[in-house]
């Protein structure tokens, strides 16, 4: 049973923005191993050119114009001499030839699908075939494996030719609706005999067959639903993906950053599946989502429960925290899941000294046994670990194993923050004391740079499990303004299903601190 009773009912419009009522995620969506190889290659250089965007993204595209990135659409702007990357969307062979003959040094992020069909291409000429391309003649990636066939072998007309039905060779843009590609195929086949490398890419397909999947799982009981594709609009996959969506009969979004998703208006839309493009970037797609759910920034938890957890049992407390560190694992990834960025937790109080000495040891011990378990699946989330709390009061060993890891994961964006030695009381009367030692006269502002994570903003949301209703010296400065979600269970038993209960909850609040 969830406290405080009496919630308000849920509503769809937060700060003047008409959300759908349920927003699910369509899986797979985003970025494709090519593409996401090609940035990650582009990310390690600085002041070069690129011939063409690298993708059709935006927000990958002004990324590297910070890195100094000149984007140009000829080869012959390009500098002899100079560093120029070929895009994801491949080149012709007269580019690679120039680039040559004008000392240039290339850096090819070229698609390996894409590569693959520029291959099929020139073996279909070189074996005296004509050659049928499917896709958008004005696209680069087209453009590119025009450049594979030879003058008078690019087969231009579909009416039989003479003598009956000669043998052609079929390609395809990589980024074409698949349905689409296997209809004009199956049109060629009428006159031709053929022989087809027009697929197109897996990754593409898989994102399509998602978006049709979610279609066909949508019926007109469950009210109207729609499909919001995240990506830009001079992305091909990302269009197609809109176009299954409305051939599977839902209403298509799109909205390639954040100013323009917040612009659409979503009225009426009961049921919205969220995709994204094979080129838009994850972090684009989580913050998104979080937008659209409503969902908090920073949530903060008091862990409580354990001991009671054990007891009912008939176990030893020891084994309660056992159980409430497997929890806490699931729950720090189920918060990534959702987009919330910081997550803090109180695993241990300046009160919590006054346990029995053999409980208090055990938690040490547990802390440092888990943190070293969980430092692979922080670099691999993309995890900052922090601590918070007064770290003179940890044992040596312990101290060290926090440093290590807040030291190796320092550079990582999502943060979960542990509240160890920690009360809110005590980080006020520190922070007021290093104060006093600068001879500093005090603001609200110039106060926060002496908390113990003055950049992290303040709890959005503070979770409270076990059925106490209280605050128990946690945060005390940073929540003056959090909402606050209180429920019966026990933290050993937090569950999924509970945390999106409380983000349920947060959703249909109207946070006015002070305002109206």
């Amino acid at each position: 049973m969830r406290r405080p009773v009496g919630e308000p009912e849920r509503r769809r419009r937060h700060f003047g923005i008409i959300r759908p009522v349920k927003v699910e995620i369509i899986e797979p969506h985003g970025l494709c191993a090519g593409v996401n190889a090609a940035i990650a290659k582009a990310l390690r250089l600085r002041n070069v050119y690129c011939l063409h965007e690298l993708v059709h993204n935006e927000i990958v595209v002004d990324e590297l114009k910070g890195l100094g990135y000149r984007f140009v659409d000829r080869i012959e702007d390009v500098p002899d001499g100079e560093t120029v990357v070929f895009s994801a969307h491949g080149v012709a062979p007269g580019v690679r030839d120039y680039a040559a003959e004008h000392g240039m040094k290339v850096v090819d992020t070229t698609c390996p699908f894409v590569a693959k069909v520029h291959r099929a291409a020139r073996d279909f000429a070189k074996r005296g075939l004509s050659v049928a391309v499917i896709g958008d003649q004005d696209h680069v990636e087209v453009k590119g494996i025009l450049g594979e066939i030879p003058e008078g072998m690019l087969l231009k007309e579909t009416g039989a030719g003479d003598g009956g039905r000669p043998r052609i060779g079929v390609v395809a843009q990589t980024t074409m609706n698949a349905d689409d590609v296997a209809r004009q195929v199956d049109r060629l086949k009428e006159r031709y005999e053929v022989e087809a490398m027009a697929e197109v890419c897996r990754a593409t397909k898989e994102r399509q067959d998602a978006v049709r999947g979610f279609c066909a799982r949508c019926s007109a009981e469950d009210g109207p639903y729609a499909v919001l594709v995240l990506g830009s609009r001079t992305s091909a996959n990302s269009r197609r993906l809109a176009e299954v969506a409305a051939e599977g009969g839902a209403r298509a979004f799109m909205a390639g950053t954040m100013d323009e998703l917040r612009a659409v208006d979503f009225s009426g839309v009961v049921r919205l599946g969220v995709t994204s493009g094979a080129s838009t970037p994850e972090r684009f797609f989580v913050e998104a989502v979080r937008h659209l759910r409503n969902v908090p920034q920073h949530v903060a938890i008091i862990m409580d429960g354990n001991g009671r957890w054990a007891t009912q049992r008939g176990k030893r407390r020891g084994e309660g925290h056992v159980a409430g560190a497997k929890t806490l694992g699931d729950v720090l990834k189920w918060c990534g899941d959702r987009g919330i960025k910081y997550l803090t937790v109180y695993a241990f109080s300046t009160e919590n000294w006054k346990r029995p000495k053999e409980e208090v040891d055990g938690l040490m011990k547990l802390f440092a046994r888990m943190l070293k378990s969980k430092e692979r699946d922080f670099f691999r989330n993309k995890v900052r670990f922090r601590m918070i709390g007064r770290r003179g009061d940890l044992s040596e060993k312990l101290l060290g194993v926090v440093e290590s890891l807040e030291a190796k994961t320092a550079h990582f964006d999502r943060q979960f923050i542990v509240a160890i030695a920690y009360g809110g009381r005590a980080e006020i009367v520190d922070a007021v004391n290093a104060a006093i030692e600068r001879g500093e006269k005090l603001t609200e502002e110039t106060f926060r740079g002496y908390l113990y994570a003055p950049d992290v903003p303040d709890p959005d949301l503070v979770v409270r499990t076990s059925g106490e209703l209280r605050t128990s010296n946690f945060l005390l400065w940073e929540s003056a303004y959090s909402e606050y979600y209180f429920t019966d269970t026990l933290w050993p038993d937090f569950s999924e299903r509970e945390l999106d209960a409380a983000l349920e909850s947060y959703a249909a609040r109207h946070r006015r601190k002070g305002g109206v």
